[in-house]
């Protein structure tokens, strides 16, 4: 069986380490590194995590430290040192014995990899842009060396959403701007595609009795993602579906037959007053852009059954 060549970049976050057990139950994926970035969380509080859940997973993969800060500017909102491991209720990892690194750093093994894949692997990002908008600026050759950049982030319709939770964008604006304009193939799983990529309470409780190691400390991290999605309900009323673009983001990175699309133009806004740190999607295509000009594959929908029975259930 040919197997899926992916590299991951990511800030390790409770929905980012699930999207890692979400990949370890695809055989036909490979996964030959990860970089990490900072993020929601810091580069030092990924690492732990990460080591942890390697550990957990029985990897054997490589692993790099990249940016942990922005692009050009200081932190507009401060990454939290908590590793994924610390809440009570959550995963039940080791995180004290730190995994190996790279003698590269993050953006130059990207490089390196893709280089080996010779146009044939594809990169999956969770949260800033920023290890990639350095990876493009030092390596300009790697945007045709990357099959698809598949981005979990950006948002469609910030009005719907009410506050800004599009993180990915708005803690590094500028290498995200930076990566809109490279040319690169990017496909965006936006924040607000939780609203069709979601999973139940009845189904994030049908793995609750499960008694395997792994599938066991998978059900504790999603339950504890709802438990944390439902928190501010009272008793009785908590049935608030659990939002996970990340999942579908695995999806399209490995069966994106899965996923429907659209063809759209966006930019990060760097001066706007109401807007900034935003990426401003021209959805009706109000600017009239030809299809030449259109930056960004925007998955709009996921086949979520699909997804929740191959990614968790099943």
């Amino acid at each position: 069986m040919k197997q899926e060549r992916l590299l991951i970049d990511m800030s390790v976050t409770e929905k980012s380490a699930a999207a890692l057990f979400a990949l370890g139950r695809l055989p036909e994926v490979k996964v030959e590194g990860i970089s990490l970035c900072f993020g929601r969380t810091s580069l030092e509080s990924s690492h732990r995590s990460l080591s942890g859940l390697l550990k957990l997973f029985n990897w054997d993969v490589e692993v790099a430290l990249g940016a942990d800060r922005p692009l050009s500017r200081d932190y507009l909102i401060d990454p939290s040192d908590e590793d994924i491991a610390q809440a009570i209720n959550g995963l039940q990892i080791e995180t004290d014995e730190l995994c190996y690194l790279s003698e590269d750093d993050g953006p130059d093994m990207l490089y390196r990899r893709l280089k080996e894949g010779q146009g044939e692997t594809k990169l999956l990002c969770f949260g800033c842009l920023t290890n990639v908008a350095l990876l493009l600026d030092r390596h300009p050759d790697a945007k045709d060396l990357i099959k698809e950049l598949i981005w979990c982030g950006g948002a469609q319709r910030h009005a719907e959403l009410g506050i800004v939770l599009d993180h990915a964008t708005y803690m590094d604006p500028e290498a995200a701007w930076a990566v809109l304009r490279s040319g690169v193939n990017i496909a965006m799983c936006p924040v607000d595609l939780g609203l069709k990529s979601y999973m139940s309470r009845a189904e994030v409780d049908s793995r609750m009795h499960e008694k395997e190691p792994l599938l066991h400390q998978y059900n504790r991290l999603m339950k504890k993602i709802w438990c944390d999605e439902n928190a501010e309900l009272p008793v009785g009323e908590r049935n608030r579906m659990l939002p996970l673009p990340e999942l579908a983001a695995v999806m399209r990175a490995t069966e994106p037959g899965s996923c429907q699309s659209e063809l759209r133009y966006g930019e990060v806004d760097l001066k706007g007053r109401l807007t900034f740190g935003m990426l401003v999607i021209d959805i009706d295509n109000v600017l009239q852009h030809s299809s030449d000009e259109m930056n960004i594959l925007q998955i709009t929908d996921v086949d979520r059954q699909r997804m929740v029975h191959r990614l968790y259930m099943d």
